[in-house]
């Protein structure tokens, strides 16, 4: 939704842009600077510092350009409904993104796994709660004041089309997390990210997605912290690659996406004025969602059968 302020003289002014561009690209130069020394000297504490800067550039570009924090990033009491429709959006995200990523892994297997391996490591190499506290609160808090505060803001007064803000805000996302083999993952995140913004207008529901995608992954590596047979498993995985049959039975579990993403979608629209109510608008949905959540199956099904057999 675009917002106007107006001047003392009675002139409006409102966001561009060209803001939300020239802030990322500082931030983009940033990471290969100051932001690359930072934690590669102090590791997971420098990554602290790193989304302390976000915040901080994030609030100073708002005082700047002369708007209210409160409206770049706006906060406001959450329901319990939208709540439910984030963790409904995170887990047919999150089981959507494993065969992609997965997929990715297959083709490049040393690439893929490497970058894990190291990331887990990353993670590892501070206490639990510390871990938790620096790559789950903190991103959710700094990088969606970065992304879905202040960039899509400025985006929202030239775009008002919301896949158009979507898709370009997932590219950037994706740019932000400097890896070309996470890039397609971390952009459909970012796409996820922005599109609870846009149907919410409140900053607790993505900063909640957020937290619990990098939550989840984290608690696996504390579970795993000190494992050998988890490195050894990483190794193999670098060495030879990821079975097909595995693969086939990450896309089987997609089937699980349609409906997810459907049913999230009713609970945000549920309850404000003028949006349809009922779950199933029409029969054609249901047979939409029925045949995209039968095809999976069966793809998933051939993929593992000929990894099996083949």
């Amino acid at each position: 939704m675009e917002k106007n302020w107006i001047y003392e003289n009675g002139d409006r002014k409102k966001l561009k842009p060209f803001y939300g561009i020239v802030l990322f690209l500082i931030v983009m130069a940033s990471f290969y600077t100051i932001i690359a020394w930072v934690q590669m000297k102090w590791g997971m504490y420098g990554l602290a510092l790193t989304e302390f800067y976000l915040l901080a550039l994030s609030v100073l570009a708002a005082k700047l350009t002369g708007f209210s924090c409160r409206e770049i990033f706006p906060i406001k009491r959450p329901q319990w409904k939208k709540i439910l429709a984030v963790f409904l959006i995170w887990g047919a995200s999150y089981t959507l993104l494993i065969p992609i990523t997965m997929l990715i892994a297959w083709f490049f297997p040393e690439q893929m796994f490497s970058v894990s391996g190291d990331l887990n490591s990353f993670i590892s190499s501070v206490p639990p709660l510390v871990s938790v506290f620096i790559s789950c609160v903190m991103p959710a808090v700094c990088e969606e004041a970065l992304h879905r505060g202040f960039i899509l803001k400025s985006f929202q007064s030239r775009w008002k089309n919301p896949w158009v803000l979507t898709v370009l805000m997932g590219i950037l996302f994706g740019l932000f997390h400097g890896s070309i083999w996470r890039f397609l993952p971390t952009a459909l995140l970012g796409g996820v990210l922005t599109y609870l913004m846009i149907k919410t207008e409140n900053m607790i529901y993505p900063a909640l997605f957020h937290f619990t995608n990098n939550f989840v992954p984290t608690l696996l590596v504390s579970f795993s912290r000190n494992s050998a047979q988890t490195e050894e498993l990483t190794a193999c995985l670098t060495q030879n690659g990821l079975p097909l049959s595995f693969l086939g039975i990450y896309i089987a579990m997609t089937c699980v996406v349609p409906f997810g993403f459907y049913t999230a979608a009713y609970l945000l629209r549920k309850g404000e004025a003028g949006q349809e109510q009922k779950y199933l608008t029409s029969d054609k949905t249901l047979v939409f969602l029925v045949i995209f959540t039968v095809l999976p199956i069966l793809a998933g099904m051939f993929v593992f059968l000929y990894g099996i057999f083949f």
